[in-house]
């Protein structure tokens, strides 16, 4: 049936909804309110891959007895692809449309150009029509090359009731013994064209057949509907029918039209007018037919007619808008449900299907707060003696949905035949009801990018099962994106268990991130897997199971790959899919600590066995049994035969591709298969085996590691109070790796001794065979030695923080911490130290550090011939008062209190309070002794740090620490007077410039920087503008060399990178600017209007200005992050900001005079001065292109009322705060 398209509310997702049924006749649903999820798609091949392999269902799954999930069958044609599938549903594509159909389609906007789709399930036609043509083609038929297409043009229209033309109403003729179908399309005014053969399209398009319906005034033609191969039935805008018939008079194939009358009145007169009641004339809602019954569905009334080859007759009318009313709603008559007849499906002899749409009033409003956004499908049947229509039952749906402007022929009810499935076809979304009272099921299958895509069309088949003799029901959707799809509703496998609401809920939730994870991923793939708000089921759960299939490759899903790393890769990259789907649903929030470090560990452990398979790979082909290269085959066989795992000869493959969940069984097993191995080898071979346990789990560790790392911000894991332990921190793994810690440090120093310390040496080329291998192993296993002295320590300080946070919130035994954090102190000193032993001096430092291991940092600073000054004052400044502290004690332990109070006088503050905590006075007087001259040693530390021969930052800090600090003392002793105020301002004005400078030298220099290690990396915008890059890494390098920048340079410094992360150092360099009162008055403006030109142009104002697909709240979140957000919002922070000092886009755009930039450059050449001249023009064109491009003056303007509308919510009770642009 074709239901041509008309102007309708267009139904999408809500939020809550009525419940449509009375409880004694409402069939339950197994779904929440908003759990319209949906599904996904075919795995894609990431690499080489195999068919499908076809394996049993998971173990572990929970899915209720509606969601269980089977392997692909092997039958299935391999060669199709899947957008969506599980257990009762499956979508999948027909193809892409043809190329003049997708551009009739990229011409529509469905509002002012609509466009239209059918399917014809007899013939395999699909059609596309528009108010100017129809295009139609076989969709059916698989081909190499593009597919035939058959345009027509449609009729013209005379005169039309609306400003925008409907689609032409189309449907095909099947009637025909011929293979090919015939043409039918309708104009809203009424004329008719038929076509007896699609191929006439090909060759003579003009020669068809023309019949008119004769049209009152106010009246046009609204829907076409096929009744069968060789009826039609035309309704038009006042509930007229018309009867269109082809049939063959002389060997040639004639369309007739007539009227439907209805008799009435006294006489029996007949009557064209259908419907008594107005609201019924208002246009037709459905038409329905089955055998000779035609059923016409009205805004009210539905009638029933009789239809034969020889005529029609009325049969009788029902009030089908009163009967669904007062049977579903206990409430309708007191007159608060607005109720809509949408649809009407006919699936038996005798048997209805009505799609209705309804809202009820809430209590206390005298509103409907919506139009027609919860559907139900209500069942009818006729009886057999009475042949009146009654109520079977209601099948009440969970999807919502609000009105759509575009002109959609939507909501539209499909049943295919015999079907005991029902398919509501919306605007983005096909809904999948089950009509089977004893298996309730409710599918929404969404479309993505719903802004331009929607559903045009769609129309039932019927599918064959894979078993033979029985059918599938399924539609054929026609999206206007994406290609035509296949929906096909799956036989439900049996269950003797009845699943729980929340194992059902959480079940159908696991299928759906198993949609996403094995489908989502492909960029070609229309539909959309996010989820509504408010669903329910248990997300830790569903998460969880679905990390452990895939990690097991249990997943019934699992693309089956031949080579292991491939499938290794393959499941790692599922996992982090699932993490994407939860990110970007918004998920994260939801899942606890716990859940998150089990989705990482599952990660981890493929990461592991990513890299361990690559070792043994390698080398496979060399291995030898029972010897120290086998250790992890042999492990890894042991285990699998303690398990009883032996399905096939490659165990080792087996445990690669199906038990990876088990890494660290076959680690625990490694160790002691090493273990019992050095208790019976001879003393040569005890180093091979030693190091091949080293390697087997420092390939593991190090991959758990780097994943964690590489991963951190995917997690978003508290390392700080971790919910669990790592897997990697387990007592049997932790055990192990002390043990071999300690065996390896034995091992090094037996070696030392029996073979002599030239085998400590680095390995020389020029040393003899024999002892150049020995060093090379003496090597590895010191290197091994420090890397398991890493992975200890970050598993032993996880294990203790995970069991402290179960002490505070878990009111866990603190026992077991105590003897925990106890264990820790102890193997810090004990794994830490001896790496300087074996020259590891600086793996020893990093542990320290990254374990707070202080005692130990005091000790590694003294080891060598002096102490490590500047690495002590780095410590205190990093760690503050808790290594000062240790440090102090140690001076003091070791008799060298003159370190102590020798300290510089930056950290004195430290000192007093050491002193304070620890009862040491007969030192403690020789630091509070006070200076007696503090004037004159404040003025002369002033000279000496503005001096031009103080040229290192360092040494202005420095000194303009002690000056400051004797300044304060001479203020508190003497009183304040206006030379002593004023040298405080001048000293601290010079500090305030240092102390900008030094926090640059932080964040640029490599050595201090943790997220990049090159400077270019912070000037990235300056790629077209050579001068300013070379300017920058002078200025910068001159920072790191430790020397000051003038006011100009510290200017251009602050500006001319991009800021990103330093988003307020604009600001800065203003408020700098503002407070000079040296520089000249011409080269202060050029420093202005370079500061703000730089601050427009750093980002793309034009990406910014685009606000497609954005919402409001997106778009002030992107303008908040433009460096104008931030520099203006920041410039109203500092106390008294000349208003002057802000500039416009426009003002910004004036460029320097040559001669201003050789005056501050008295040493650059002329080639030099115009390099800067054309970057400040480079600037100044890029400005330009956003002001006229892209309206950046309004957009500075608007920039400003967004902050100062920001400023006011945050200090809304201080008062009005304004902004000046």
């Amino acid at each position: 049936m074709f239901n041509s398209p008309s102007t309708r509310a267009t139904p999408r997702k809500a939020a809550s909804r009525a419940s449509v049924a009375r409880s004694r006749h409402q069939t339950p649903s197994i779904f929440a309110e908003s759990a319209s999820l949906s599904q996904a798609p075919t795995p894609s091949v990431r690499s080489s891959r195999l068919g499908i392999v076809k394996r049993g269902g998971s173990p572990t799954s929970s899915a209720g007895d509606t969601v269980r999930t089977t392997r692909v069958d092997e039958s299935q044609d391999n060669s199709r692809v899947f957008w969506s599938r599980d257990e009762r549903h499956l979508v999948s594509s027909l193809g892409l449309l043809p190329k003049e159909v997708a551009a009739l389609v990229r011409n529509s906007d469905l509002v002012a150009h609509p466009i239209a789709g059918h399917v014809d399930p007899k013939s395999g036609f699909a059609m596309v029509t528009s108010p100017s043509m129809c295009i139609a083609w076989n969709y059916t038929r698989r081909t190499h090359s593009a597919p035939t297409t058959y345009t027509f043009p449609s009729p013209p229209v005379s005169y039309s009731l609306t400003p925008t033309q409907a689609p032409t109403l189309a449907a095909l003729y099947t009637g025909s013994a011929s293979s090919e179908p015939g043409m039918i399309l309708v104009s809203t005014s009424g004329e008719i064209r038929f076509w007896d053969s699609m191929s006439v399209a090909l060759a003579n398009v003009d020669r068809f057949q023309e019949i008119y319906v004769e049209l009152g005034e106010a009246d046009a033609v609204e829907k076409l509907w096929k009744i069968d191969a060789q009826n039609f039935l035309l309704t038009t805008s006042s509930s007229l029918a018309f009867r269109l018939t082809v049939s063959s008079q002389g060997g040639r194939l004639i369309p007739t039209l007539t009227q439907l009358t209805r008799p009435g009145g006294m006489f029996g007169r007949a009557s064209p007018q259908l419907f008594n009641a107005r609201e019924d004339r208002d246009g037709i809602s459905s038409v329905a037919s089955a055998g000779g019954d035609l059923y016409i569905m009205a805004r009210r009334m539905l009638q029933k007619w009789a239809f034969g080859a020889d005529g029609h007759r009325y049969v009788q009318e029902y009030d089908l808008h009163e009967a669904v009313g007062s049977w579903c709603f206990d409430s309708w008559s007191i007159g608060n449900v607005s109720l809509e007849l949408n649809d009407i499906v006919c699936t038996g002899q005798g048997e209805l299907a009505v799609l209705i749409s309804y809202v009820e009033q809430q209590s206390g409003t005298s509103e409907y707060p919506r139009l027609h956004n919860s559907h139900a499908i209500v069942l009818f049947s006729t009886q057999s003696r009475t042949q009146s229509l009654v109520i079977s039952r209601v099948v009440d749906t969970s999807y919502l949905a609000h009105s759509d402007p575009r002109m959609l022929d939507v909501p539209r009810l499909l049943v295919p035949p015999g079907s005991s499935m029902a398919f509501i076809r919306f605007a983005e979304v096909v809904l999948m009801v089950s009509l089977d009272e004893g298996s309730p099921y409710e599918e929404a299958i969404t479309l993505k990018d719903t802004g331009p895509n929607a559903f045009i069309g769609a129309g039932p088949i019927v599918a064959t099962s894979s078993k033979k003799g029985t059918n599938l029901p399924s539609i054929v959707a026609i999206p206007a994106f994406g290609g035509l799809m296949s929906i096909e509703a799956l036989e439900k496998s049996g269950s003797s268990d009845s699943p729980t609401q929340t194992s059902s809920a959480t079940a159908r939730l696991k299928s759906k991130m198993e949609q996403a994870v094995f489908f989502g991923e492909r960029s070609d793939n229309p539909l959309s897997f996010d989820l509504p708000a408010g669903f329910q089921g248990d997300l830790a759960e569903a998460a969880e199971i679905v990390s452990a299939e895939i990690v097991s490759s249990s997943s019934p899903y699992m693309p089956g790959i031949f080579e292991i790393r491939s499938h290794l890769s393959d499941r790692l990259l599922r996992l982090k899919e699932l993490m994407n789907f939860i990110r970007h649903n918004g998920l994260l929030t939801m899942l606890p600590q716990s859940t998150r470090r089990k989705l990482s560990r599952d990660a981890e452990k493929i990461k592991g066995a990513i890299e361990l398979w690559d070792y043994q790979n390698r080398q496979m082909d060399q291995i030898h049994t029972r010897s120290p290269q086998s250790l992890l085959s042999d492990s890894i066989y042991s285990y699998m035969h303690q398990a009883d795992i032996v399905e096939e000869e490659d165990f080792i493959r087996l445990f690669f591709r199906a038990q990876v969940q088990n890494l660290d069984k076959v680690l625990e097993t490694a160790f002691e298969t090493a273990r019992a191995a050095l208790d019976s080898v001879t003393r040569n071979e005890v180093s091979s085996w030693v190091v091949e346990a080293n390697r087997i789990f420092i390939i593991v560790e190090r991959a758990a590691a780097q994943y964690r790392e590489e991963e951190l911000y995917t997690y978003e894991i508290d390392r700080e109070k971790p919910a669990i332990e790592m897997w990697t921190a387990q007592d049997s793994l932790l055990d192990a790796l002390d043990s071999l810690y300690t065996t390896t440090e034995k091992l090094i120093e037996e070696r030392s001794r029996d073979l002599g310390s030239a085998i400590d040496e680095p390995p020389s080329d020029t040393a003899e065979p024999g002892l150049k291998k020995e060093q090379q192993l003496q090597s590895r296993l010191k290197g091994q030695m420090a890397i398991l002295a890493a992975a200890l320590c970050t598993n032993m300080e996880d294990k203790c923080r995970a069991t402290s946070r179960r002490e505070i919130d878990e009111g866990a035994d603190p026992q077991e911490g105590v003897q925990l954090r106890e264990r820790w102190a102890e193997m810090k000193p004990r794994v830490i130290r001896p790496l300087v032993a074996i020259d590891r001096l600086s793996e020893a430092y990093e542990l320290a550090e990254n374990h707070t291991d202080y005692s130990t940092l005091v000790a590694l600073c003294h080891t060598q011939t002096g102490p490590d000054t500047a690495r002590l004052q780095r410590y205190i400044e990093r760690f503050g008062e808790e290594f000062a502290f240790v440090l102090y004690q140690w001076y003091i332990d070791q008799g060298q209190a003159y370190e102590l109070l020798n300290q510089d006088e930056v950290y004195g503050a430290l000192v007093t309070r050491f002193f304070a905590e620890h009862h040491y006075p007969e030192l403690a007087w020789m630091h509070h002794l006070a200076f007696q001259r503090y004037d004159e040693a404040a003025h002369a530390l002033k000279d000496v740090m503005v001096d031009d021969s103080t040229t290192k930052l360092g040494q202005q800090h420095l000194i303009g620490s002690i000056a400051k600090l004797a300044a304060v003392a001479d203020v508190r002793s003497k009183g304040v007077n206006e030379d002593r105020k004023r040298l405080l301002i001048e000293l601290d004005d010079e500090l305030d410039l240092v102390n900008v400078q030094s926090s640059l030298i932080e964040y640029l220099s490599p050595r201090q920087r943790h997220r990049t290690t090159k400077l270019d990396d912070q000037i990235t915008l300056l790629s077209n503008r050579p001068a300013f890059q070379k300017l920058f890494t002078n200025f910068a390098q001159q920072l790191t060399d430790g020397l000051t920048l003038d006011l100009e340079g510290l200017i251009d410094i602050l500006t001319l990178k991009d800021n990103f992360e330093r988003a307020g150092d604009a600001a800065l360099a203003l408020e700098r600017l503002v407070g000079d009162t040296s520089l000249p008055e011409g080269r202060k403006q050029v420093a202005l209007l370079s500061v703000w030109r730089r601050v427009y142009i750093r980002d793309d104002w034009a990406a910014i200005a685009n606000t497609t697909g954005r919402s409001e709240q997106a778009q002030r979140s992107k303008v908040r992050s433009t460096s104008a957000y931030q520099t203006i919002k920041l410039v109203n922070d500092i106390k008294d900001f000349p208003r002057n000092f802000i500039l416009s886009p426009f003002t910004s755009s004036q460029p320097p005079l040559p001669a201003e930039l050789a005056a501050r450059f008295p040493t650059f050449s002329a080639e030099d001065i115009s390099a800067l001249m054309a970057d400040h023009e480079t600037e100044i064109e890029i400005l330009n292109r956003y002001l006229t491009e892209n309206g950046l003056e309004e957009r500075i303007r608007e920039v400003a009322e967004l902050v100062k509308c920001d400023i006011e919510d945050e200090k809304r009770e201080e008062g009005d705060v304004d902004i000046v642009m």
